[in-house]
């Protein structure tokens, strides 16, 4: 029983934390399996690390075989020992696909938009396809500066419905205008990340203060949105409600000021926010749920390209009937909670970057956030932000 080859073993918070190179996997090893690996580490045979056990934890010598059994079964079923690797993932390409002309359409308007280091060509068949996209992309248009676009056409597909095509292959398509806008966002979002280069995409929402962020980490029908909107007009910088990109080495946050999504059932937290929400025209997106867009406040957006260091992290929950008192995690808390919400990792893992992520987790405040009142969660974050309430957070 030997570990296998690419496998790192790294501390976070007293817990063990097992990188695996080879798969580009991360596992937690409890207090037990910690020791048994650094025991492997070391050389020891089978029969020294059941003394070992008996000696570190007072077990008896059933209970000390039974735990390095056990241990050794599950560390075989991840991969991580010698002999048990599973093949490392092989590279894919897409495949290749035909282009397709976008034949006989008569374009009645055209729009130039930009989102990170991307810009991109919109054209349209109909005024009221660009009354459908305009609201939710205006604050991303920009004047044509003669850079290399990526073409986007709204065309009729011949059957009532509407053909999206990239580069005049087509990619996407709806029934009806009401579900064009989350598409066309959608696939500016995603083309504009996959161009660009990135370490971590959190789904997360962040705002700023100028000088550092405080990120919102958490899954569909946290409040996240609705929590990061509000601070947005209550004077925060707003760098996105859905994505945190994370640079290495110091794992600074990029700006993607998308326009807001707002659920019909956030509408009534947002509308003393924004007035006009709603009277704002809804849209139907992919998983059946009606959507309004809010465009950021042109004073909230900072400039193109700006990065930011994380000041604190933020686990919000909608949780009716809680106080909404701020609730300090421990490192490893505050990891298992962050990963749970990386939809990329945009490079290749190496015991370099795993112990970056890890220090700069280490080091970063992590929080738990219970959202039930928007006013006090939203003033729960300004005095964080502004240092007032560390001592009581961490308690």
């Amino acid at each position: 029983m030997r570990p296998a080859e690419g496998t790192h073993l790294f501390f976070l918070d007293n817990v063990g934390v097992l990188f695996d190179e080879r798969s580009q996997k991360i596992f937690q090893l409890n207090t037990t399996a910690a020791f048994i690996w650094c025991q492997l580490e070391d050389g020891a045979d089978l029969a020294s690390i059941d003394r070992a056990l008996q000696q570190t934890f007072a077990m008896s010598t059933e209970e000390a075989r039974a735990c390095r059994a056990q241990t050794e079964g599950l560390l075989r079923s991840a991969g991580v020992l010698r002999g048990s690797e599973a093949p490392a993932p092989a590279a894919t390409s897409a495949p290749d696909s035909p282009a397709v002309r976008v034949a006989d359409a008569l374009f009645v308007a055209q729009a130039r938009y930009r989102l990170l280091s991307a810009e991109f060509r919109l054209r349209f068949t109909s005024d009221a396809q660009l009354r459908k996209v305009a609201p939710v992309l205006a604050h991303l248009q920009v004047a044509d500066s003669g850079q290399d676009a990526l073409h986007i056409d709204i065309v009729e597909d011949g059957t009532g419905g509407l053909a999206i095509h990239e580069d005049c292959r087509p990619v996407l398509g709806c029934r009806n205008l009401y579900e064009l806008a989350p598409l066309i966002k959608g696939l500016i979002w995603q083309c504009a990340i996959t161009r660009h280069d990135f370490f971590l995409d959190i789904h997360a929402g962040v705002v700023g203060d100028g000088e550092r962020c405080v990120l919102f980490p958490a899954a569909p029908g946290s409040g996240k949105s609705t929590l990061t909107t509000a601070l947005a007009h209550h004077g925060f910088e707003y760098f996105s409600d859905e994505v945190a990109l994370l640079h290495l080495p110091d794992l600074q946050v990029e700006a993607v000021p998308l326009a807001t999504c707002v659920k019909d059932s956030g509408v009534g937290a947002l509308a003393r926010f924004y007035p006009a929400l709603a009277d704002t025209e809804s849209h139907l997106r992919g998983d059946g749920k009606r959507v309004r867009y809010v465009a950021p406040p042109a004073a909230a957006l900072p400039p193109a390209g700006t990065r930011r260091p994380v000041g604190a992290i933020v686990f919000p929950r909608y949780t009716p009937g809680d106080p909404g008192q701020l609730e300090r995690l421990s490192p490893n808390e505050a990891l298992t909670a962050l990963m749970a919400e990386c939809l990329i990792v945009a490079t290749r893992l190496d015991a370099a970057k795993v112990r970056q992520l890890l220090q700069w987790i280490s080091a970063t405040p992590c929080y738990r956030l219970p959202v039930c009142d928007l006013d006090v969660a939203v003033e729960a974050v300004r005095a964080l932000s502004s240092g007032r309430n560390a001592s009581s957070a961490a308690a």
